[in-house]
């Protein structure tokens, strides 16, 4: 049973897990083509599969928790070794669209949740032989926290986003070039305005 302390900390990772999985399933249905039917795309299911794994996995991971006399441990055990055989089979799957011409983005991705299931694996071992180690528990709750990264950014990537990274996405938006606003400048296209022609000296008053 995982301590009283902890339990604010888990009934907030479940509301936040429920939220983004219904926030995920509308980013989904942005583009649901990419997803099924015959335009549907390796790239975009791989990363609708691994963002749906990581909010799964931190929000059964949150309800156990909060469950009396639940074994966080066995849990944990349970969920990264499922988290480790689907993200296996999403590799699988990109490997045969792709072949050899895999993007380096998409084999960082995987390699980072292969990553988070390992230590969440590791982490399951030692909780079960020790179920009340708070260090455990803490540490748990800090792979919940990046499996909860991990998924807003693979759901950033997943409605279009021109970047993958929302700071680099508004970063770039900051520094795209503006539009005219004036008559006699430019913005944005690199041109000055030319040199003004003096003006004619007036006529003089004696002239006949």
């Amino acid at each position: 049973m995982t301590p009283v302390s902890f339990h604010d900390f888990f009934g907030g990772c479940a509301t936040v897990a429920g939220a983004l999985i219904g926030l995920l399933f509308v980013a989904i249905s942005v583009s649901p083509e990419k997803l099924t039917g015959r335009s549907a795309e390796a790239d975009h299911q791989v990363k609708a599969g691994a963002a749906f794994s990581a909010l799964v996995n931190t929000l059964v991971i949150a309800l156990v928790a909060l469950l009396p006399g639940a074994s966080l441990g066995t849990t944990v055990l349970a969920l990264s070794a499922a988290g480790l055989s689907s993200t296996a089979g999403l590799v699988i799957v990109l490997w045969r669209e792709h072949k050899k011409q895999v993007s380096l983005g998409a084999i960082i991705m995987l390699a980072v949740l292969l990553v988070l299931y390992g230590l969440q694996l590791a982490n399951g071992l030692e909780l079960s032989s020790s179920p009340h180690n708070l260090g455990l528990i803490s540490n748990q709750g800090g792979l919940v926290i990046g499996f909860f990264a991990f998924a807003i950014a693979r759901a950033w990537a997943l409605v279009g986003a021109r970047d993958s990274h929302l700071l680099s996405a508004v970063a770039g938006m900051v520094h795209q070039p503006g539009t005219s606003t004036g008559t006699g400048t430019s913005t944005g296209t690199g041109t000055e305005p030319g040199p003004v022609p003096p003006a004619a000296p007036p006529a003089s008053r004696n002239e006949p």
